[in-house]
């Protein structure tokens, strides 16, 4: 039997859930990168960041992820022209999560909009990446067992197999290969 986490956005409106599937199918990271933190920022939602800057993404392939209800909610937007599409519920602003595109099988969800309690349900972080963006110095235990590269190394490996076997789709954030909400650019309105 499948067990799920619920995914929910600070007012409710958007629901979705995640199969949590087998090890392998699942990785969860610090991230210290200056564009995560952009992206609460621009949404006033610092409370996904832990106290050095950090985000907490639960990584999953988007076969894994769907939207149960408030899909009219959900907006798309990019930090810079070339970056990532971040996610987030237009409602009130919650972030969701993070995807490179339509045919790449990742869906990093943001661990605030995640119900459980992630320590518990799917086990600590792997490790943390961009430390050097970290808004102040992070202590070894709270970056992880793992290293910037080995995290890299290893999401590298779960993303070319996880392309194989055709875990990019369904995705709940594009259809037809298009983001379901045209992505605005963050750098593009300051113009």
């Amino acid at each position: 039997m499948t067990e799920y986490l619920d995914v929910r956005c600070d007012c409710g409106s958007v629901n979705g859930k995640v199969a949590m599937g087998q090890r392998f199918f699942q990785n969860r990271v610090m991230c210290y990168c200056d564009d995560c933190q952009a992206f609460v920022h621009h949404l006033g939602h610092e409370k996904s960041l832990n106290k050095y800057g950090g985000t907490d993404v639960y990584q999953v392939s988007a076969s894994q992820v769907s939207i149960v209800s408030g899909h009219e909610h959900v907006r798309c937007l990019k930090v810079t022209p070339k970056g990532v599409h971040r996610w987030y519920a237009g409602c009130c602003n919650s972030p969701l999560g993070n995807t490179i595109n339509a045919n790449w099988p990742l869906v990093g969800l943001i661990s605030s909009s995640i119900v459980q309690d992630l320590d518990s349900t799917v086990g600590p972080i792997k490790g943390s990446v961009f430390c050097k963006f970290a808004n102040q110095s992070i202590p070894k235990e709270v970056k992880g067992p793992r290293s910037h590269k080995q995290i890299v190394a290893m999401m590298i490996i779960k993303l070319l197999i996880w392309r194989a076997l055709g875990k990019a789709r369904p995705n709940p954030f594009y259809r037809d290969g298009k983001a379901i909400s045209k992505p605005i650019c963050l750098t593009s309105e300051k113009g």
